[in-house]
């Protein structure tokens, strides 16, 4: 595959990466503060009632709890409030632990990334896939694997094939549809990717630069960006293959960790277009 055809591929995958790990970031942290919140009104005199209520104890050991706390109430309400605080706390902590985790193995960004930082991360991300192509293959063809490979590890039927391989396609042509949607002038942002990559002095940095507008830029006539809809796509294409493959398939594809997109099946709209772009 020609290196300015597989750099559409490559973008598009990468930013649906980088923008499921940040809001997975922002998610976790959304979550702790609503555990804290959660922690503190266990700690309030109307928290320690409903842990009464809960616990199944007379009412009016309740309103008990709700008049004077954890302080004035009975050993066995002070002990139901305790385990309750203590349990919120371990899953408090354990939260913090898996934001810390994962933003370990996203490179350090951190769920509260600013903008800038996010943007630095994804060039990052585009410069270390560029830098490593001897290693990995032109413009990350590794991740490319034959409908027939696929077939073979998951022991499809015939049947089975045939139905992912239409599923892909009709997945890509809508794809191909979106990003190809053209703007007020006729041109899309294909047309922007093929250009960059022609730029004789700095080709990389003018492709990021056309990358990042997968994350701001809406979708020509809608209110929905670029990567929202691909998110959305590739979401509503693993759908299908659940529909298609029977439970210990779909577990072994979900072991893949195989991007939908990236199998091969003959049917390659990009590639067509952009060929078609550079005259060859």
């Amino acid at each position: 595959m020609k290196p300015a055809v597989a750099i559409v591929f490559v973008l598009v995958a990468l930013a649906a990466t980088v923008a499921a790990e940040a809001f997975l970031l922002r998610r976790q942290e959304m979550r702790i503060r609503e555990l804290e919140a959660a922690v503190a009104r266990q700690s309030s005199p109307e928290g320690a009632a409903e842990i009464v209520r809960r616990a199944g104890l007379e009412p009016g050991t309740a309103d008990s709890a709700a008049s004077g706390g954890a302080a004035a109430a009975s050993p066995a309400v002070r002990a139901a409030i305790e385990k309750e605080i203590a349990a919120r706390a371990a899953a408090l902590e354990e939260r913090l632990a898996s934001l810390e985790r994962t933003a370990a193995a996203g490179g350090g960004s951190g769920g509260g990334a600013s903008d800038e930082e996010l943007d630095a991360a994804v060039a990052k991300k585009v410069d270390e896939k560029l830098a490593g192509k001897k290693k990995e293959g032109i413009f990350g063809d590794d991740k490319k694997r034959p409908i027939a490979d696929v077939s073979k590890e998951l022991g499809l039927t015939e049947l089975q094939e045939d139905q992912m391989v239409q599923a892909i396609d009709t997945s890509q042509r809508g794809m191909f549809g979106v990003i190809t949607t053209p703007r007020n002038d006729g041109t899309n942002i294909v047309d922007d990717i093929v250009k960059a990559m022609q730029d004789p002095e700095d080709p990389q940095g003018k492709a990021q630069a056309v990358f990042m507008k997968l994350f701001t830029d809406k979708i020509p006539g809608t209110e929905e960006t670029y990567l929202a809809r691909i998110l959305t796509e590739k979401k509503t294409l693993t759908e299908e293959f659940r529909k298609i493959l029977t439970q210990d398939q779909m577990k072994k594809y979900e072991r893949l960790g195989q991007d939908p997109h990236e199998i091969q099946t003959g049917y390659d709209p990009f590639g067509e277009y952009v060929a078609e772009r550079l005259g060859k």
